[in-house]
C-alpha cells in the first residue's frame, strides 16, 4: 500500500537580497521508502522515510539534519505522525540556506491500473541444408 505525500520546499538567503525559492513536489512513497533529499555543506541524505502507512494516518522519520518547527523533537525522536490533510514543517538550518519542508499527508494512492501486456516471442528458426 503506497501513500501520497505533498513536501512544499523554502529555501531561503542568509544575505541580502534575501531570495527565496518555494517549491511544491509530490511523492509516492511505500512502508519503509525513503524520498525528498536535503544537499548542501556535506550533507546528501533522504529527507524522509515511511515507517508505517494505516488508512488515514502515516508515521514518518525524518533527518537527523532537521528540527521540528514547532513541538520537541526529543519526545518524539525525530518521527512524524501525520493524519489526512495534517501538515507538520521541520527546518535545516546548517547549509549555505535556510531549508523549512513542510510536509502533508494526502493519503492512500489509488492503484494503478492494469495494462494488458502483449509479449512479443520471437523465435529463430536455423536451417542448415545441403547445398549441392
Amino acid at each position: 500500500m503506497k501513500a501520497v505525500f505533498q513536501v512544499k520546499t523554502i529555501e531561503s538567503d542568509w544575505r541580502p537580497p534575501f531570495k527565496k525559492k518555494i517549491e511544491t513536489i509530490s511523492y509516492t512513497a511505500d512502508n519503509e521508502e525513503e524520498f525528498d533529499q536535503v544537499m548542501g555543506n556535506g550533507n546528501h541524505e533522504h529527507v524522509f522515510k515511511v515507517l508505517s502507512i494505516a488508512g488515514d494516518n502515516a508515521k514518518l522519520e525524518y533527518s537527523r539534519l532537521f528540527t521540528l518547527k514547532e513541538g520537541n523533537d526529543q519526545a518524539k525522536g525525530k518521527t512524524l505522525s501525520l493524519s489526512r490533510g495534517e501538515e507538520q514543517s521541520i527546518a535545516y538550518l546548517w547549509g549555505e540556506k535556510g531549508v523549512t519542508k513542510t510536509i502533508t499527508y494526502k493519503g492512500i494512492a489509488a492503484p494503478e491500473p492494469r495494462e494488458a501486456k502483449e509479449e512479443a516471442v520471437e523465435i529463430e528458426i536455423q536451417t542448415n541444408g545441403s547445398e549441392g
